[in-house]
């Protein structure tokens, strides 16, 4: 949906630093909280359109305009809590997706790692034509179970990775 962006931010779809707990390491660069919380802003403060995709649109973009933002989280502003509360964590750092971070798709395994957790470079990771995590080199290799992280404390939810991380 469209939204309009305005100083102090949008309270209707505010950034993570406006949320109990703040910006997390695994919040994008674009990342905005849909939110139950309004407030009346003066047509003074509106700088501009923004378009907030969900998720998912949102990583299948070609080419992310200043105007693009995305929304993956509901915040619920009286108790900080957030819908879905839990996501999919990846990576030997066990990290939810930021798509502002590059991440390599074991081929065996199929999960998804950051270059640096990996020791090698994004110049490196770029260069790959195929990739094998650590886990999946070894010899006593046993595949794990997906884990979720907990974004705020209550029910497990998971969000589906995208295909191409970048």
């Amino acid at each position: 949906g469209d939204c309009v962006l305005s100083r102090p931010a949008d309270s209707d779809n505010p950034p993570p630093e406006e949320s109990l707990g703040g910006r997390r390491p695994f919040h994008g660069v674009k990342e905005l909280f849909l939110s139950d919380h309004y407030d009346y802003q003066s047509a003074h403060t509106i700088e501009g359109k923004c378009v907030v995709h969900s998720f998912k649109n949102y990583t299948k973009l070609e080419n992310v305009g200043t105007e693009d933002y995305f929304c993956r989280f509901e915040y619920k502003a009286a108790t900080g809590g957030f819908t879905p509360d839990r996501v999919a964590v990846y990576c030997k750092c066990e990290m939810p997706y930021n798509p502002d971070d590059l991440m390599v798709q074991c081929e065996e395994c199929e999960d998804w790692f950051h270059p640096a957790c990996m020791g090698m470079t994004i110049e490196d990771a770029k260069k790959l034509e195929q990739f094998l995590c650590s886990d999946c080199t070894s010899d006593d290799y046993a595949k794990g179970s997906l884990n979720s992280f907990p974004v705020s404390s209550s029910t497990e939810v998971k969000v589906e990775p995208k295909r191409i991380k970048r």
